[in-house]
This record gives structure tokens, sequence and C-alpha cells, in this order.
């Protein structure tokens, strides 16, 4: 066999990595985020303090340094960080961590680290976890406006929040939306949620979900002009509009909705 063709050979060669590659992703609010990672095994070794020193800039897996990818505005530790990617590296340390997210995301281990690439340093404290064969980073705590990400490994976890401001965004898209698009009946209805759902202006609320209603009445929209009419104090209107509401999603067989629906008008009965 010629040379060129045992060449040709190892580079079609596939084998099993040691430090296999992930991605995990997560939506919070009008945001996402993407970690993209190759992750390294504990393999018998000590890793903490020994093959991860303490106080040294670490990658925060292996192979190329962890990229972490925002699409929308973030907050971290109360500073904004515009959407983009970054590299997410770490130092750590016996009681604290740094954690960092650097401009430079063609990071290869550490040797090209420059601090003035930094976006954004803080530190957080370790806590003790159950033992992680493979590094693993992941989302927890997901809420409407905000996902934590945890770094996890041999017996360590740390963690740091991530918070996506959507409200003004939200208005934003909603006013483009009436403005630009024709406007159906589950528009009017998901822009009164929002802003029955986020504490915003009540008496649009209403408008749009009267005009939600007036297009078609289903279970759920009536819902929401009841919710938008118990909203600005209106609350016997709301209790009607609540029970017909309560009535078609009962004969649509939506459980859950009717439930729903059946605590509200409890609620309403009470003011």
């Amino acid at each position: 066999m010629s040379i060129m063709a045992q060449t040709a050979m190892a580079q079609d060669l596939e084998l099993p990595q040691p430090s296999p590659w992930g991605q995990v992703s997560q939506k919070f609010g009008l945001a996402q985020a993407t970690v993209t990672y190759s992750r390294p095994s504990m393999k018998g070794r000590k890793i903490f303090g020994n093959l991860v020193p303490f106080g040294e800039i670490w990658r925060t897996g292996a192979n190329k340094a962890t990229e972490l990818k925002f699409e929308g505005t973030v907050i971290i530790n109360n500073q904004k960080i515009e959407a983009g990617a970054y590299s997410l590296l770490t130092i750590p340390g016996a009681t604290e961590w740094t954690i960092i997210i650097n401009k430079n995301t063609e990071l290869w281990g550490a040797s090209d680290y420059k601090q003035e690439d930094d976006v954004i340093r803080f530190m957080v404290k370790p806590t003790v976890s159950p033992s992680t064969e493979s590094f693993t980073i992941g989302f927890s705590n997901v809420k409407d406006n905000m996902v934590t990400i945890d770094l996890s490994w041999e017996t360590s976890k740390v963690s740091f929040n991530v918070t996506n401001e959507f409200v003004d965004q939200g208005k934003k898209n909603i006013e483009e939306a009436i403005a630009s698009t024709e406007n159906t009946m589950g528009l009017y209805n998901d822009a009164a949620e929002f802003y029955l759902d986020n504490n915003l202006d009540v008496k649009l609320a209403l408008e749009w979900s009267k005009k939600s209603v007036a297009q078609k009445e289903r279970f759920w929209n009536l819902y929401t002009l009841a919710r938008a009419n118990a909203a600005n104090g209106m609350y016997k209107e709301a209790v009607a509009l609540g029970t017909k509401s309560h009535t078609m999603a009962e004969e649509a067989k939506n459980t859950g909705f009717a439930q729903t629906v059946a605590a509200s008008i409890e609620e309403w009965k009470k003011k």
C-alpha cells in the first residue's frame, strides 16, 4: 500500500474521543443560551487541585475553550452582556471560583488568553455535589426571565444566573406585530396575556382581549378577557366571562384549563 493511500485511510479513521464534544441550549425570556464544549472524564484521577490546578486559568472543559453563545441581550452578575459568542473560562479554587466570559472564542487551552479581552469576571462559591464522572454543563432553575448555568465535575459544582429583561422587547414586538400584520384573535389574545402576566397597562390589555373575542369566542380568549376585566376591577363581569370560558373548556374536554379558570372564578367572587 502506498504512503498516500495509508495517509488517506488515517485521515478517514474515526475513533471514540477521550473528551467528546457536547452542546446544550436553553431558551428563557426572549433570549437563548447555548454552550458548546468538550467533556473530559475523571477516569480515576483526582481533578480539582490536581489535574485542574487551583488558582490557574482553565479552559473549562477540554480541547477548544468552552463557547457560551447568547441570542439576545442578557445580564450576568448585574452586568449587561450583548448577544454574541464568548469563551467561558474559569479559575477554580478550593473555596472560590472565578467565572470569566471572554471575547476570544478561538482559545485552545489558556496560553493565548488575555485578561483585557474579558467581558466580565466574578466570583462564585463551589458546592459539594454527588460525584460526576464526566464534566457537565447544564441548565437549571429555568424561569420566565432567567436560567442558572451549572458546571459539575468530580464532587464540585459551581453555578451562576443569567437573566433576560424581556418586558421592553416584548412590548416592542407586540407594537410591531400589530402595526405590520393582519391582526388576528390569537395576536390580540397573546398581547393581552403578556400585558396581564407582566403587570403592564391593564386598560390596553382589556382593549386587546375585547378585540380578540369580537373576532371569535374561544375558551382561552374568553378567559383572557375575564382576567382583563378583573385586572380593571370589574369582578362581576370577570366571573360571568370566566363561567362561560369554563363551560366551553369542559365541552372541549380541556380539563386542566377548566380547573385553572375555576380557581380564578373563586378568587374573583371574593373581591
